[in-house]
């Protein structure tokens, strides 16, 4: 949940600010904006941290 909630939200932020000022038609696209940060949210989620091995110090 650490990784989920930030990311998120931030890409959907991301998103909706694309979709407002810079994409063609200039309104919110709110499920653009939830279904990209659900998607991103839940690979920020799972996806294994590359710090983790390094704390170990088993050389990697």
């Amino acid at each position: 949940m650490k990784k989920f909630l930030p990311t998120a939200f931030g890409v959907a932020l991301g998103t909706l600010i694309y979709t407002r000022w810079l994409d063609s038609a200039h309104v919110f696209d709110w499920g653009r904006a939830i279904f990209v940060g659900v998607v991103c949210g839940i690979g920020a989620a799972v996806w294994p941290d590359k710090r983790a091995g390094k704390a170990g110090g088993d050389g990697r």
